[in-house]
C-alpha cells in the first residue's frame, strides 16, 4: 500500500497547487467598461477582418484578447481601470502599439485603428504583405524550420520535409536519425501522437509535405517535455488554423507518388470549425543482394547469397475534424476527433544458395508481406489565460484506439519450379490509451520575466498482441505461436524555473518526475512486472552578447522505454534464412546529453547556430543479429551497455543577393558502442551536409535548388556506405498569388541509388548491397481559398521578420 501511496503522491501534490493557484490568480473586480473601434489598412482604407486585438492596462496585465470582425469592427467588454494601452496584430502588417490612453466614463470609441502593410523592394519590383517566415529560426530552446517558405515542400511526404530540418537525416529505407540517433519523440502540434510511437516510418508518409508549415527540432527539451526520447523532440506543425469561412487545397501526382490534402474552416460567432483530409500513395521499389558467410571457432562453416527484388505500395490517409470555442476573451475549449488507415504491402521475389557443413540447396522464394493500422484519436482542450500577463493554464484529455495487422506467405520452390515448402505468420495488435495532463504558468514578477511552470500527466497504455505460425509441415507450430498482453502506467510532475536579468542572462532550471510500472502476460514465456522511477533534471544558461550574438548551454537527461513492438517476441520468418523476434525482457535507457550552442543573427535575415554536444546512455537498446549452426541468423534488440557520441553542427540562413536564400547545414560526430557482456564494440566518424537554395524570380516565379549528403552510418555490428539525393523544383504563383503550380524532381540524373551494408560478428561477415529507385517528377497544384488571412491564434512567437523592429502607430480618430 506504500508503494502505491508514492506511485500517486508527486503528481497529485502538483496537481493540487495547479488548481489552487489557478483559483485564487484571479481578481474580484465586477465593474467593466466597453472598448471599441475599427481596424483599417493604411495604403487603401480597406476594413481589416480577423485582426487580433491586445487589451493590457497601464502596467502590462492583460485585459482580454478579441478578434475584428468581417467589417473591421470589435468591442471588448472589461474591467474597470483607469488607463489602458492596447496592440493590434495582423499578418504582412506592422504590430500597432497605442501608447497610454485615459478611460473616462463606461465606453471607449477608439474610432478608426490604422495599420501599415510591412513591404520589400526588390530589384524594382514591390512585394507588399509577404507571409514567409525565414527558413531558420532559432529559440532558447529549438531551432525552426518553416517548410512553409520552401517551395520544393510542395510535393512529397513529411519525411521528404524532415530531410531538409537541421540535425535531422533520413536515411536511404526512410528511417528518421537526429544526430545520428534514431530514438525521437515526435509530436504533432505540440501533442503526443500514438501513431508517431507506433510505425514513425510510415506514418509520416501518410502526411503531406504541403501540409507541414514547420519543424521544431529541440535537442534539449525543457522539464514539461515528456522524458521519453533519447536523441531529443520534433514537432511538426501543421497547416494553420483559419478564420472565417476559407479552406485549401494542395494536389500532387507523379511517378513514384501521389498526395492530396484539403483543409476548411468555418468561423460562427465564437465557434470555429476545421475539417483536414489527407491522402498519400507512394510506390518503392529496391533491389538487393547479400552475401554472408558463417563461423564457428574461427573457421567458416557456411556461405549465403542471395538476391531480391521488392515492390512496397504505401497508401494511406487521415481525416480530423476539431471544434474551438471561445468561452470569453481569456477561455479556450476545443475538441477534436482523427482517424488514420494505412497500408503497406510488400512483395518479394528471393534467389537462394545455401551452403551449410557441406550440405548445398539452391532454391526460390515468394514472400507477400501485409502490413496495415487503423488509428482513431479524440482530444479535449481547455486553455485559460488570466489577467496578470503570462498566466495560463492548459488541460488536455485524449484518448486513442489502434489496431494493426501483419501477416507474410512464403513459398519455397525447387530449381525445377515444384513448391517445397510453404508458411504463413499472422499477427493482431490492438492498444489503448489514456492521457490527461494539466500545464500551469505563473508569472513571479510584474515584467512577466520570471516564471514559474508546473505541471502533472498520466499515461495509462494496454495493448495485446496474438500470433501464430502455420507451414506445410505444421498446421500450427506451438513453440511459434502465443499472445502477449502488456500494461503501462506513467505518472508525473515537472517544475521549471525561467529567470530573465536587467544584464541579458536567463536561467531555466527545472526537473522532472516519472514513475513507470510495467506489467506484461505471455503465453510462451513467463509473464513479469516492473516499476521504475526517474528523476529528471535539465538546466538552461543563456547569455545575450549584444544585438547579434546569444551563447546558450543545455544539459538535460532523456528516457527512452521499449515499446510492444520491441517487447513482441512474434518470430517474423518471412525470409526463413534471417529471421527477427522481440525481447520481453528489455529494460528502458538513459542518456545525458550537454550541449553548447552560439547564434549568430545579422543583417538581411541573416543566422548562423553553431553547436557543440556530447551524449552519453546507459542500458543503450540497440538490434543484435547472430548466425546459429545451421547457418540461419536471428536478429532482435538488446542492452548492449552503453554508446557514447560527441559532436559539433553548424546551420545557417543568409542572403548572397536580395532574391536568393541560401540555407545550409553541417553536422561531424563520433559515436562509439560498446557492450563488455556480448564482447562487441564498434565507432567511427561521420558527417552530413544539407544545402538549399531558394530563388525569387520575376513573375511570381520562384526555383529551389536542394541536396544532402552523407558519409554513412554505424550500428553496433556494421556500417552503412554514404547517402546522398538532390532535388530540383521551380513554382510559378497566380490568381493574386492565393494559387501556384509546382513542377519537382528528385535524383533526376540516376535510376537508382546504391548503398553498400557490412556486418560482422563472432559468428558471421556479411556484405550487401542495396539498390533504391528513387528517381521522381511530380507536378502539384495549390489553392488558398476563400477571404480572410490565416489566425494569429498559437501561432509561432517568431515575427515574420526577427530583426525588424515594432512600428508604434499613433492612435488616430
Amino acid at each position: 500500500m506504500s508503494k502505491v501511496k508514492l506511485f500517486l503522491s508527486y503528481p497529485l501534490m502538483l496537481g493540487i497547487m495547479l488548481i489552487s493557484m489557478a483559483t485564487f490568480a484571479q481578481t474580484g473586480n465586477n465593474s467593466q467598461i466597453t472598448v471599441k473601434g475599427i481596424v483599417v489598412s493604411k495604403s487603401d482604407n480597406l476594413t481589416l477582418p480577423a485582426t487580433t486585438i491586445i487589451l493590457r492596462t497601464e502596467t502590462g496585465d492583460l485585459l482580454a484578447t478579441v478578434a475584428s470582425g468581417n467589417d473591421g469592427a470589435f468591442t471588448a467588454k472589461v474591467k474597470s481601470v483607469p488607463k489602458i494601452k492596447l496592440q493590434i496584430s495582423y499578418i504582412g502588417y506592422h504590430d500597432y502599439h497605442s501608447g497610454i490612453i485615459p478611460v473616462e466614463g463606461e465606453i471607449l470609441d477608439l474610432g478608426r485603428m490604422v495599420l501599415e502593410e510591412k513591404s520589400t523592394t526588390m530589384q524594382g519590383i514591390t512585394i507588399v504583405g509577404s507571409l514567409k517566415k525565414p527558413i531558420i529560426q532559432s529559440s532558447k530552446d529549438k531551432i525552426i524550420y518553416n517548410a512553409a517558405s520552401d517551395i520544393s515542400n510542395k510535393s512529397g511526404n513529411a519525411a521528404d520535409v524532415l530531410r531538409k530540418a537541421p540535425m535531422l537525416t533520413v536515411t536511404a529505407n526512410g528511417e528518421l536519425k537526429m544526430r545520428g540517433n534514431s530514438n525521437i519523440k515526435v509530436l504533432i502540434n505540440g501533442v503526443e501522437s500514438k501513431i508517431m510511437a507506433k510505425n514513425l516510418k510510415e506514418a509520416l508518409k501518410i502526411i503531406p509535405a504541403s501540409s507541414v508549415v514547420s519543424v521544431e527540432v529541440i535537442t534539449s527539451p525543457s522539464a514539461k517535455y515528456q522524458a521519453e526520447g533519447a536523441a531529443g523532440v520534433i514537432n511538426i506543425i501543421t497547416k494553420k488554423k483559419l478564420k472565417g469561412t476559407s479552406g485549401t487545397l494542395d494536389l500532387s501526382a507523379g511517378n513514384l507518388e501521389q498526395t492530396g490534402n484539403l483543409a476548411l474552416n468555418m468561423t460562427v460567432g465564437k465557434l470555429n470549425l476545421s475539417a483536414v483530409g489527407n491522402y498519400s500513395g507512394e510506390r518503392e521499389k529496391s533491389m538487393t543482394e547479400l552475401q554472408r558467410f558463417s563461423y564457428m571457432d574461427g573457421r567458416q562453416t557456411g556461405s549465403l547469397f542471395q538476391k531480391n527484388n521488392g515492390l512496397m505500395i504505401n497508401r494511406g490517409g487521415s481525416a480530423s475534424l476539431s471544434a474551438q470555442y471561445q468561452i470569453d476573451s481569456l477561455q479556450t475549449l476545443e475538441g477534436g476527433f482523427s482517424y488514420w488507415k494505412g497500408v503497406w504491402p510488400q512483395k518479394n521475389s528471393f534467389y537462394n544458395r545455401y551452403n551449410n557443413g557441406g550440405v548445398n540447396d539452391e532454391y526460390r522464394q515468394i514472400s507477400d508481406q501485409s502490413g496495415q493500422f487503423t488509428y482513431k484519436e479524440m482530444v479535449m482542450n481547455y486553455h485559460k489565460k488570466f489577467t496578470r500577463e503570462g498566466q495560463e493554464l492548459q488541460v488536455l484529455a485524449q484518448r486513442s484506439l489502434s489496431s494493426d495487422f501483419s501477416d507474410y506467405l512464403t513459398k519455397q520452390y525447387k530449381t525445377d519450379g515444384t513448391l517445397s515448402f510453404e508458411e504463413r505468420g499472422p499477427n493482431k495488435g490492438t492498444e489503448k490509451d489514456w492521457n490527461f495532463q494539466a500545464d500551469y504558468t505563473h508569472p513571479l514578477s510584474k515584467s512577466g520575466k520570471t516564471t514559474m511552470e508546473l505541471g502533472t500527466r498520466y499515461q495509462g497504455t494496454t495493448s495485446t498482441s496474438v500470433y501464430e505460425v502455420n507451414n506445410s509441415r505444421l498446421q500450427a507450430d506451438p513453440t511459434r505461436s502465443g499472445s502477449m498482453s502488456y500494461r503501462q502506467r506513467v505518472l508525473a510532475g515537472y517544475m521549471s524555473l525561467n529567470f530573465e536579468t536587467g544584464n541579458e542572462w536567463t536561467f531555466r532550471p527545472g526537473i522532472r518526475f516519472e514513475r513507470t510500472g510495467i506489467n506484461a502476460d505471455f503465453q510462451s514465456v513467463p509473464s513479469f512486472g516492473r516499476t521504475f522511477t526517474n528523476w529528471v533534471p535539465n538546466f538552461l544558461i543563456a547569455k545575450k552578447l549584444g544585438e547579434k550574438h546569444e551563447l546558450k548551454l543545455n544539459y538535460t537527461e532523456r528516457i527512452r522505454r521499449p515499446n510492444i513492438f520491441d517487447l513482441n517476441p512474434y518470430i517474423n520468418a518471412s525470409d526463413p534464412l534471417n529471421i527477427t523476434q522481440g525481447n520481453a525482457y528489455l529494460k528502458p535507457e538513459l542518456t545525458r546529453n550537454l550541449e553548447l550552442t552560439h547564434v549568430f543573427t545579422g543583417e538581411k535575415e541573416t543566422t548562423l547556430i553553431s553547436s557543440l554536444y556530447y551524449s552519453a546512455n546507459k542500458n543503450a537498446i540497440e538490434t543484435v543479429t547472430t548466425v546459429k549452426a545451421n547457418g540461419i541468423s536471428y536478429s532482435n534488440p538488446v542492452n548492449i551497455g552503453q554508446n557514447t557520441r560527441i559532436g559539433m553542427n553548424l546551420n545557417g540562413v543568409f542572403k548572397p543577393i536580395n532574391n536568393w536564400t541560401v540555407n545550409a547545414g553541417a553536422e561531424i560526430f563520433h559515436l562509439r558502442f560498446s557492450s563488455k557482456a556480448l564482447n562487441i564494440s564498434n565507432q567511427g566518424t561521420f558527417f552530413n551536409t544539407t544545402l538549399n537554395n531558394t530563388l525569387t524570380l520575376p513573375h511570381d516565379l520562384s526555383l529551389s535548388i536542394s541536396g544532402d549528403y552523407g558519409n554513412g552510418f554505424i550500428t553496433l555490428q556494421g556500417k552503412n556506405s554514404a547517402n546522398y539525393s538532390y532535388r530540383f523544383a521551380i513554382s510559378k504563383q497566380f490568381w493574386n498569388k492565393k494559387a501556384s503550380i509546382t513542377f519537382a524532381t528528385v535524383n533526376p540524373f540516376q535510376k537508382t541509388f546504391k548503398e553498400n551494408v557490412y556486418a560482422f560478428a563472432p559468428t558471421f561477415q556479411s556484405t550487401g548491397i542495396n539498390r533504391f529507385y528513387n528517381r521522381s517528377a511530380t507536378i502539384s497544384f495549390s489553392w488558398q481559398f476563400g477571404g480572410l488571412k490565416p489566425s494569429r491564434e498559437k501561432e509561432s512567437r517568431f515575427p515574420d521578420e526577427p530583426n525588424a523592429k515594432p512600428v508604434r502607430g499613433k492612435r488616430i480618430r
